[in-house]
């Protein structure tokens, strides 16, 4: 027997688009407080109705998604054109120009039904004067316009968690909504927020790419690194890669904020490259045969989350290792049904692409690994070879 909903807490039925882990603990938390809410598939064009007895037994999307409960289903048209607040947090997986194409289509698609009076709130990254052009797209789909007709807002999710909030309009009958969303209910201007958040970017990005830099070279001359290197892996150091490119391309030759934040991209787009040399480095020193070699990229990232940077890293490093050698894969120890490599055939080659995955992954299998002709990599800023 399906649950019926609870009533909604605000007169107004809210939609998030995407189906994230962003998108989900959005909703959750405001199907929680007795909110109306929605969660829209992007890619199949459906909505589930979600209400504080799902959000309690399922508290994030890799668990609902397992679970497959009985849920209430529509169509994303009529959950977006039936909702007063309009949550955009979809998953984006294209590269390059191909991921510009899929954001306007992801636009274009949950605006042509965007309802007069409602608030539309923007969760992923925006350059600085990047506003004007998503209002442009959101305003020719729907026909609306923005502060008339709609209000644009822009909340950026970073790790799942808002950064800054950004509106030019008065939202204030709509703030116990954000609040109840998790989001911050400190309202700057848009165009403050977005130098807000690039600036908190380019800082963050900036620092861990001097460390980068620094403990590479005390890598190449022999010289350990601090401990805090060794506690920067590779999913972190890639996690925001999107946003930071974001930031990047809005900006006009000359502005500081280019040199800051293209220096930094640059810094940790070679770390791929970087982490391929040291596996050479180590097959070589242990005369390891490249043929009898199975190489497995371990991870425990989240495959939800609206983001694909961690992903593009994975990929990266699997492309350049296949230029020598043959036999890699790329697994997630989080993923249902996960079992570890036993095979003997090979000698396993372990690089952990997270701190996490490792610590997961040697206290699960501590017999396996024992067991079997294994040697690991930890791919944090030095990249360490474990005994």
């Amino acid at each position: 027997m399906v649950e019926e909903p609870q009533p909604a807490a605000s007169g107004d039925s809210i939609a998030v688009y995407g189906l994230s882990t962003e998108g989900y603990r959005i909703a959750a938390q405001l199907a929680a407080k007795g909110h109306d809410v929605s969660v829209i598939d992007e890619s199949l064009g459906t909505a589930m109705m979600l209400w504080p007895g799902i959000a309690a037994d399922y508290p994030d999307l890799r668990l609902l998604l397992s679970g497959e409960p009985l849920l209430t289903m529509k169509t994303s048209k009529e959950s977006v054109s039936t909702a007063g607040v309009v949550f955009f947090s979809p998953k984006l997986r294209r590269r390059n120009e191909e991921l510009v194409s899929e954001l306007k289509s992801r636009i274009m698609d949950v605006s042509r039904n965007l309802r007069p009076n409602s608030l539309f709130v923007y969760c992923l990254p925006i350059g600085i004067g990047g506003t004007k052009d998503v209002v442009d797209r959101i305003e020719h789909a729907s026909g609306l316009t923005n502060g008339k007709d709609f209000v644009f807002s822009y909340a950026p999710l970073e790790g799942g968690k808002p950064t800054t909030f950004g509106c030019d309009h008065d939202i204030s009958s709509r703030l116990q909504v954000l609040s109840d969303a998790g989001l911050s209910t400190e309202v700057f201007g848009i165009s403050k927020a977005e130098i807000i958040h690039a600036q908190k970017l380019i800082s963050r990005y900036s620092n861990l790419a001097s460390a980068f830099e620094a403990s590479r070279r005390l890598t190449v001359s022999g010289f350990e690194s601090p401990r805090e290197y060794k506690q920067v892996f590779a999913d972190e150091l890639s996690a925001g890669l999107h946003d930071l490119r974001v930031v990047v391309d809005s900006v006009e030759t000359g502005d500081p904020f280019l040199y800051l934040g293209s220096g930094s991209l640059k810094s940790i787009e070679g770390y791929a490259r970087f982490l391929v040399e040291r596996i050479r480095e180590l097959v070589k020193s242990r005369d390891l045969k490249a043929a009898r070699l199975k190489i497995i990229l371990f991870t425990d990232s989240d495959n939800l989350e609206m983001r694909g940077d961690r992903m593009s890293l994975a990929n990266s490093v699997q492309e350049r290792l296949q230029d020598f050698f043959s036999d890699i894969e790329y697994l997630n120890i989080m993923k249902e049904g996960f079992s570890f490599p036993t095979g003997v055939e090979k000698t396993n080659l372990m690089v952990f692409l997270s701190g996490s995955s490792e610590q997961r992954l040697t206290q699960l299998y501590e017999e396996q690994i024992a067991m079997t002709k294994s040697h690991m990599v930890r791919a944090n800023l030095p990249v360490e070879f474990v005994s």
